[in-house]
């Protein structure tokens, strides 16, 4: 039986969801030699791992877990949840690590939080109820809700050719009429679920990007079939990460650490090779098939070192170019962790926070954690985490007047601290107090800018799909016959960046490679997004307009 060799790039989720699925398909008609290499030097998972706090620990305990930001799992994610119960860990599977969350709660400055209601909407007037309700009390005016369920029902009843070539062309802001509207309706339906959580500038994204992620939040939170959310019950890297890696290794996959993509070639349709640099010393990596599982701004960096060749990638494979169109459609969404010494669980899930001029989102951790986590960490005397990630980084914060992008580092603590009391502690409620701070820390993707004292870069930003962007966007298989890609900005089903869309990603390289080398084995399955059945007549009378020219009308008749 022929062996072949695959190199992957990237360490992340994408890279080690493609060792995972090809590594379970190899000895079908061609076995495969899988080498995956990672640039950092110790630690795999990419945005997703844990971070060990600098100097955390004591007496033989584990460093405090940092970490880029808290990890959610919503309950539309299917083919990450499916990897990972591929994957054992102590008698078990990572898969059962994963807990539900069942609350969302809306945190907002000086006033009580919203309550999320959990109700399947059946009709429009249905929805139209459960927002009339659910924002009584935000400020929002009562048209306002209406027309926002109005939106939502649109998306939730056009076909998927409206989607592509209408909405894909239109920002959800102003599918919205955020810009007509007051500031309860922009903070609390426009950008709350949609920036908050998964770093969607409304301002730039796409209607069928954000309006189908939305409906699938929304969805996940409304149906009783499916859990709102899930997390996992104890730092990522230990519960999660770790295990994976010694998995993979069991099924013969050999990690290369310290490890970076610096350039590759293209002759006569493949792939020759790809100049990597170990430590300090440069070398080629030879394959049969090679698989880029990096960030779009990383991606973006090896293309553009690429030029220089007589071979480069850029001339020799027109699609590539997407990703240089593309590379520069990304915003920061980094965490800071405050370290408690009481816990403090807010709410059973995530909380959301309005109107908070830096756009936090968070998660009280340690509720969802096994017992035995946060006692073995630090100096023993930490009992709580709470998790907070910053999105909106270009907005003045009330302490210090300045953006996050141009604070120091011990500023945004302070700025984020203090935002989230002002939208916790309300009502005579004291939950967030200065004295139960243990310590924080901050993701150290941001550094000082070499160029302004107090100004910020981010070393690992995320993907936002700008309208229009989907065309640019490269799918995972590529005119070169030996060259795919797996990461969150190419065409998916998921169609935002995010674990799952990686993890999507994944498997369709892998499907490629299957493909390629006329493997037996079964390809990875996929899923598209769920859309609910009760709906599909109105899918499909649109999908009639539609083909004939016409609007959508909300009608099945």
């Amino acid at each position: 039986m022929a062996t072949r060799t695959i190199a992957i790039f990237g360490g992340g989720v994408a890279g080690l969801s493609a060792a995972h699925e090809l590594a379970e398909r190899s000895g079908h008609g061609v076995d495969f030699s899988i080498h995956v290499y990672e640039k950092r030097s110790h630690q795999l998972g990419g945005k997703a791992r844990s971070i060990a706090v600098p100097h955390s620990a004591r007496d033989g305990r584990d460093p405090l877990p940092g970490e880029h930001g808290f990890r959610f799992f919503p309950g539309f994610y299917r083919h990450l949840p499916d990897t990972m119960t591929r994957i054992p860990s102590e008698g078990t599977t990572v898969s059962d690590c994963l807990v539900v969350a069942d609350r969302m709660e809306i945190a907002r400055t000086g006033a009580e939080p919203i309550v999320i209601s959990a109700r399947f909407p059946h009709s429009l007037d249905d929805l139209r109820i459960d927002f009339e309700a659910l924002f009584a009390d935000s400020g929002l005016h009562l048209g306002e809700a209406r027309f926002f369920a109005e939106r939502l029902w649109q998306v939730l009843t056009s076909c998927q050719d409206r989607r592509l070539a209408e909405y894909e062309k239109i920002t959800w802001w102003d599918f919205l009429g955020a810009g007509q509207r007051s500031k309860a309706y922009q903070n609390l339906l426009v950008s709350g679920l949609s920036r908050s959580l998964l770093a969607n500038d409304p301002m730039y994204a796409s209607v069928r990007t954000v309006g189908d992620t939305n409906i699938q939040l929304i969805l996940g939170m409304v149906s009783p079939a499916r859990p709102t959310d899930r997390l996992l019950n104890g730092p990522t890297s230990k519960v999660w990460i770790e295990p994976w890696r010694r998995h993979l290794e069991g099924l013969g996959v050999q990690f290369h650490l310290d490890t970076a993509a610096l350039s590759f070639g293209i002759e006569n349709g493949a792939c020759t090779g790809v100049e990597v640099i170990e430590g300090v010393t440069h070398q080629t990596v030879v394959a049969d098939a090679y698989v880029f599982a990096l960030p779009v701004e990383r991606m973006a960096k090896v293309l553009k070192q690429s030029e220089a060749r007589p071979d480069a990638p850029l001339k020799a494979d027109a699609i590539l170019n997407g990703v240089m169109e593309v590379c520069g459609n990304v915003r920061w969404m980094n965490g800071i962790q405050f370290f408690l010494y009481r816990d403090v669980p807010i709410t059973h899930g995530h909380l959301l926070f309005a109107d908070t001029p830096w756009a936090l989102t968070g998660i009280s951790e340690a509720q969802f954690w096994s017992d035995e986590h946060l006692p073995a960490c630090g100096d023993g005397t930490v009992g709580g985490i709470l998790s907070l990630c910053i999105s909106d980084w270009d907005a003045p914060g009330p302490l210090y007047g300045k953006p996050a992008k141009h604070c120091t580092r011990q500023q945004i603590a302070e700025e984020v601290w203090a935002q989230a009391k002002a939208a916790i502690n309300v009502g005579g409620k004291v939950l967030l107090e200065d004295s139960n701070v243990h310590s924080h820390f901050l993701d150290p993707d941001l550094a000082s800018h070499p160029d302004a004292e107090v100004s910020l870069t981010d070393a690992e930003p995320l993907f936002v799909n700008f309208i229009g962007s989907w065309a640019q966007r490269p799918p995972a298989v590529l005119p070169t016959r030996n060259l795919m890609l797996a990461s969150d900005y190419v065409q998916t089903y998921t169609d935002v960046a995010c674990m799952e869309a990686a993890n999507e990603a994944a498997r369709r390289a892998v499907n490629g490679v299957l493909a390629l080398f006329g493997s037996t084995a079964d390809p990875c399955e996929l899923w598209p997004l769920h859309e609910p059945a009760l709906l599909a007549p109105f899918r499909w009378h649109d999908q009639r307009r539609f083909d004939q020219g016409l609007p959508w009308d909300g009608h099945i008749l």
